[in-house]
């Protein structure tokens, strides 16, 4: 059953806005604001709340990755790597989530933001924002399976991928934080476009909801980045960590709506 969009409006714009402020703030698609608020503001179950998810941040993560590619802060030969991988592991994580249960999907959504908080919290060599490493062979092969691995969760999580892009490109890889938000926004796209037509099969995308989602994200997307990027690393990655670990907590607490396989 379709959420009736016209008599929640004010309600879905607002949580559009916020997820596109995420968005723009710390290089994710905003889903770690829209499967809870789908979920516990719009009482949509948690099947159809991350499938959702992802249509609406088809159009919120363009709008926050304009404001990183205008200020230079994408590399997109990185992005065409982790794409390549993403792409790949939205496919199969859609057929994943769809054998997932309710109660099992929103522990593993909050399992996996509280690991990617923790990351952040103990990063001690902070990178300036700006910094792109050199693509050795070692670096493009690890991007292409980070993507993979991204694009997986993508799907089953209901979110862009950035969650786990982000600390990723940061820790691991050496990219600076401007750089592996506005990075992960530009893979964000294909990823979610494939995530959410691959749930559309299994009747779980409501394209008009996630749409109108977006619509509410763009203002808040394109303001998001421009706060990001005027924000210290520092601030960025406490920020970041931050809003992973409060949401990971709400969505640990029991809910009463399990519907799903």
């Amino acid at each position: 059953m379709s959420t009736p969009v016209r008599t929640n409006l004010a309600r879905i714009l607002l949580l559009g806005a916020v997820a596109g402020l995420m968005a723009g703030l710390f290089g994710v698609g905003g889903g770690t604001i829209l499967v809870p608020g789908l979920v516990l503001l719009l009482k949509m179950d948690q099947h159809r709340a991350h499938a959702t998810s992802l249509a609406a941040i088809i159009v919120t993560a363009p709008a926050a990755a304009i404001g990183f590619a205008l200020d230079g802060a994408v590399s997109v030969p990185a992005a065409l790597l982790l794409a390549l991988g993403a792409v790949a592991g939205a496919y199969g994580g859609a057929s994943i989530m769809h054998r997932m249960s309710a109660a099992k999907l929103r522990a593993a959504f909050a399992i996996l933001i509280l690991l990617a908080a923790i990351r952040m919290v103990f990063a001690v060599d902070l990178t300036p924002g700006d910094v792109v490493p050199l693509m050795t062979t070692r670096v493009l092969a690890g991007l292409f399976l980070l993507g993979l691995a991204a694009g997986t969760l993508s799907a089953i999580m209901g979110v862009g991928g950035g969650v786990i892009m982000v600390p990723v490109m940061v820790l691991l890889f050496g990219f600076g934080q401007h750089v592996a938000e506005g990075t992960s926004l530009l893979v964000i796209v294909p990823t979610a476009i494939v995530g959410a037509w691959r749930h559309t099969r299994n009747g779980y995308t409501d394209w008009r909801l996630g749409l109108t989602l977006g619509a509410g994200g763009i203002l808040g997307g394109l303001l998001g980045a421009q706060i990001a990027l005027a924000l210290s690393v520092q601030w960025l990655q406490r920020l970041f960590a931050t809003l992973m670990t409060v949401t990971a907590i709400h969505m640990l607490r029991p809910k009463k709506i399990e519907t799903g396989p």
